[in-house]
């Protein structure tokens, strides 16, 4: 079962609303973070716990919180994740800016830049388990 944890702002968790997931298996394998500082500790306490098999298999980030920005973030969860298999990361953005995705493609768990609203069609193939194959890497 694939885990996934998006850290957004936006309380309703990005819209992941309808599809073919019913609420109650986004309840268990999607969790919602409204700030990158929220995801970080808790990922550093399942680190300390070593519970390494809670950790997410995906992130999916907004490259803009109001606490953090989205190079932040990676530079300190590259610090976290370093000897331990890596999540992937998908950055959210409201805006193409070429600058910003560059940036964050620097790093090798990022898998893709996508643009915002996410559908939830890309959940669901996240949570299938079948992968997603769009990496510029």
């Amino acid at each position: 079962m694939k885990k996934i944890a998006i850290v957004d702002e936006n309380q309703d968790c990005l819209g992941v609303k309808g599809g073919s997931l019913s609420q109650e298996t986004l309840k268990k394998q999607v969790q919602c973070f409204s700030k990158a500082a929220g995801l970080l500790s808790y990922l550093k306490q399942l680190k300390q716990e070593g519970l390494f098999e809670k950790f997410p298999d995906y992130v999916l980030i907004d490259i803009h919180l109001p606490d953090m920005d989205a190079i932040t973030f990676l530079n300190s969860f590259e610090e976290l994740v370093a000897n331990i298999e890596t999540p992937e990361v998908f950055i959210l953005s409201s805006s193409g800016s070429k600058k910003s995705r560059d940036l964050a493609m620097q790093y090798p768990f990022v898998s893709a830049y996508l643009k915002k609203p996410v559908s939830a069609d890309l959940i669901e193939v996240l949570i299938a388990g079948r992968g997603v194959d769009d990496s510029p890497h």
